[in-house]
């Protein structure tokens, strides 16, 4: 899910821009030294938030308020910040963004309860912030978050129309599924799952690949990443993934635009 704060405000530049273009969260200051919790429960530390591996978790001790703070030592601008693997949506945990303003913590991003345990988005306007938190309110169970990112959101150059299908749709279960002698269906385990799915682009200029889906896909080498195809139309389809191939961006006649394919294996 993306939540786009009421204050958002979009520079002239981008203000012409389509609100549908894919959004990319890669970009991340989240560092395991520049991010705290109010509490943890043991095992369970705040650090593990900065490593974006989702199997380990922050939790807190007990099941009151909590913060999560993140100082960003950032000059330039920052504008989202998104989690992965958590329970706020199960647990009925309402939550906001703040940041720090002239030395008063200021709300960012409003108050809101999460749909559903899918990956989420939170974006507000830039602005050179030296310290975001997370604002977690008391809800029916203790919160747990796996990854924590914040940054600077990429928005690409052109939509996605056709050849796609949204990652929490994109469903890949592996099973085994046991039968009798006879053919009766005994039953089956889930051994693993996950989301994959293949975006297609083109008609990008090749100036603005040169310039940023190059820095994006180097990054992407090493590293998840949040995706959120049509941000406007679609807020819920939100994906954090790595790419299961290396993307060959092409001129493509007879335009000679760039065009690629995104092919992004995602967390459940």
């Amino acid at each position: 899910m993306i939540v786009i704060s009421s204050k958002y405000v979009l520079s002239p530049a981008a203000a012409a821009a389509d609100p549908d273009l894919p959004a990319v969260g890669y970009h991340n200051v989240v560092r395991a030294d520049s991010i705290v919790a109010d509490t943890q429960e043991a095992n369970y530390p705040a650090s593990n938030l900065a490593n974006p591996a989702t199997h380990l978790e922050w939790r807190a001790a007990d099941d009151s308020e909590q913060y999560i703070t993140i100082t960003t030592n950032e000059v330039d601008p920052i504008d989202y910040v998104g989690i992965a693997r958590h329970n706020l949506g199960t647990a009925e945990i309402v939550v906001s963004v703040e940041a720090n303003i002239d030395a008063v913590w200021t709300e960012i991003v409003e108050e809101t309860m999460l749909d559903n345990d899918t990956p989420a988005i939170f974006r507000f306007a830039a602005e050179s912030y030296s310290r975001v938190r997370i604002r977690l309110q008391t809800g029916s169970d203790t919160a747990r978050i796996a990854v924590v990112y914040c940054g600077k959101l990429l928005d690409l150059e052109r939509k996605v129309y056709v050849g796609h299908t949204p990652l929490p749709y994109a469903r890949k279960i592996d099973v085994a599924s046991n039968r009798s002698v006879s053919g009766n269906f005994l039953g089956r385990i889930i051994l693993g799952e996950g989301r994959e799915s293949t975006v297609p682009f083109s008609l990008f200029t090749p100036a603005w690949c040169r310039e940023n889906l190059d820095p994006f896909l180097k990054a992407a080498e090493e590293i998840p990443f949040f995706f959120a195809w049509r941000p406007a139309t679609y807020p819920r389809e939100v994906g954090f993934c790595d790419l299961m191939d290396d993307p060959t961006p092409a001129p493509v006649g007879p335009s000679n635009l760039i065009a690629f394919d995104l092919k992004l294996n995602g967390v459940a």
